[in-house]
């Protein structure tokens, strides 16, 4: 009997827990005042900023971003003249990108963390998993694994400027373009919210 108050309880603390990591967010434009309020749920919104055309659409709990130029000549992004401010007020960069005529490029906020492949297990002398058994290698005092099958491969996040947080409030994204030598200007304002629940 007494098992099985525990197992309840146990259920409606995962219950619980799903339920609260369950809570859904939106993205809601500020700015630039013709789309002032626009919310990014479920449809993308689309922002005409001459000359390129923006579309903001979610994907799975990051902002998409797809700048297309309608024109007949490339646009540049300048990295080093654009620039993301988080809810925190910390300056973060973009990465400079080229959009050719007639196409698009695509950018999530923030960005996935890039990772890196590394053969054996990074920064631990002893660790057991599949693929190594024991200090560091196949063979350890004579003893042989026969289901061995190669070394194991962590994952590491590789930290860059470009990394940051994105949970709730509002961030400043300024992107600086160039075109036929002539400089664009753009910049949105943008919140991220906890979605009402209906």
């Amino acid at each position: 009997m007494r098992g099985r108050g525990i197992s309840s309880l146990a259920a409606f603390a995962v219950l619980g827990l799903l339920a609260v990591g369950c809570r859904s967010y939106q993205y809601r434009i500020v700015q630039p005042s013709q789309v002032a309020n626009a919310v990014v749920a479920a449809q993308p919104v689309a922002v005409h900023y001459e000359p390129l055309e923006y579309y903001f659409g979610r994907v799975r709990d990051r902002l998409a971003m797809r700048v297309s130029n309608p024109t007949d000549s490339q646009v540049i992004l300048r990295g080093d003249k654009s620039f993301i401010v988080d809810p925190r007020g910390e300056s973060h960069p973009v990465p400079g990108l080229v959009v050719g005529p007639h196409s698009y490029v695509r950018m999530l906020l923030p960005p996935r963390p890039a990772t890196a492949e590394v053969v054996g297990y990074y920064g631990y002398p002893w660790a057991w998993g599949p693929g190594v058994y024991g200090y560091g290698a196949p063979f350890w005092h004579g003893y042989y694994d026969p289901f061995m099958y190669g070394p194991a491969v962590t994952y590491l996040q590789i930290h860059t400027p470009y990394d940051w947080i994105w949970r709730t409030g509002p961030i400043q994204l300024h992107l600086s373009y160039e075109r036929n030598g002539q400089p664009l200007e753009h910049s949105f304002e943008i919140v991220r919210e906890r979605a009402p629940r209906h």
